[in-house]
Order: C-alpha cells, then structure tokens, then sequence
C-alpha cells in the first residue's frame, strides 16, 4: 500500500517498519522541531509512604498549578502529566528555559507556607522541581510526545537532576546559545554524564526573584 495519507497514526505506527511511506508520513504530518521541558515533582513516592496516595496525588496536583502559569506565559504547551512528572513543548529553547526559570520561582513561592515535613510524618512539606530540557526532532500525537530529546530531557528532570536543578541536553544548549543576563551555565562533571549516559549542561539562577503576575503572586 502506498496511499498512507488518509490513515490514523495508530495504522501508520503498524505498517512503519514494513513500509517506509507510513513513517514519512508520520513525520510529515506529527513532526516538529521544538524544545521539551520535563519537570519532576520530587519525593511522590516518599509523601504515598508517609502520607497515602490521595495526599501525594493531590499535593502533586497542587504543585502544577502553581507551575503552569510559567508553560502558558513562555507560549509552551502542556502535553500530559504521569505521576509526578509534568511534559510541556515549545517552539524555542529561550521559551522552555525562561518557563524552567519562571517555574522553580513559582514553586519557591508555593514552598513558602509549606512548613511539614515527609521524614518528621508532618503534611506540606515543601515541593522541589527537577527540571530537564531538550531541543531537536519530535513526533507529538495523541497527547503524548516521542523522540531522542525527548527521552534525554525526561532522564535529566526524572533520574539525574537533584532538588532545584535545571539540566539540559548538549542539542538544547547549542540551539539556545547564550544563557540569559544572570544565568550561569557549566557542563556536567564526568561522573554525572557517566549517570546520565551523556553529556549535559547544568543551568544556574544567580538574578535576583523576577515579579510574579497574579496568577503567580506570592502568598504571605
């Protein structure tokens, strides 16, 4: 069959290794070149232990809002939450930065009348993103997102970031160029590439608290 034009994305997935024409219209039709931003909100399965999984699924719920307005105000576009791991896209890499950027100030804020503590078994303790970026090909359909940058983002944000950390792909740091005005940025040590599987960057928020629109607005 070489008419591939009017099949649904499932139909084509199944004819794609027997007939090159399905995958190329797969990518013609769901291909793109963007950034992915995945953000982990740490410590869901320590808050089910302590807390039962209704607390952690609502804490995590609770942790996104507080975050998207950073995804919608940098023009991403949210793809889909698994667990505690949120997935957004966007056109550039200065976007999905900035909304990494906006996002961690958004959750200091959250954090601030979040006084608990998961060790102590006391609820509301604070919720600290770990954020990883990616910049190349993908294939987005069916609310979901598939490609080599985006695994490489989702192993930064999930397995190798720590509390707080903005880590990117080497594709996302060469097509963002240079960091904004008060942002560092220094390659991953080699025991931390060796975690990853690869080389990575590592950026850093050295200006001083941007303001917060009121969707973001600080709570006292």
């Amino acid at each position: 069959m070489n008419d591939v034009t009017d099949l649904s994305p499932e139909a084509l997935l199944d004819l794609a290794l027997k007939n090159p024409a399905a995958g190329e219209e797969l990518k013609r039709r769901f291909g793109s070149e963007g950034a992915i931003l995945v953000v982990d909100f740490s410590s869901m399965r320590a808050r089910t232990d302590a807390f039962g999984i209704i607390h952690a699924l609502a804490t995590v719920r609770a942790a996104c809002a507080a975050y998207r307005p950073a995804i919608e105000e940098n023009e991403g576009h949210e793809v889909k939450i698994v667990a505690d791991t949120l997935f957004a896209r966007f056109a550039r890499p200065h976007q999905a930065l900035k909304a990494a950027l906006d996002g961690h100030v958004r959750l200091g804020a959250f954090n601030e009348s979040r006084t608990g503590s998961i060790c102590a078994g006391v609820p509301g303790a604070p919720i600290h993103p770990k954020t990883g970026l990616g910049y190349g090909d993908v294939l987005a359909f069916s609310g979901d997102l598939f490609g080599a940058e985006v695994n490489r983002a989702f192993i930064l944000g999930e397995d190798v970031a720590r509390d707080g950390e903005i880590l990117a792909s080497t594709a996302f740091a060469s097509a963002l160029g240079t960091p904004p005005a008060g942002v560092g940025v220094h390659s991953s040590p080699h025991d931390r590439a060796q975690e990853a599987g690869f080389p990575f960057e590592i950026y850093t928020d050295f200006r001083e608290p941007p303001a917060l629109s009121t969707t973001g607005e600080r709570q006292g």
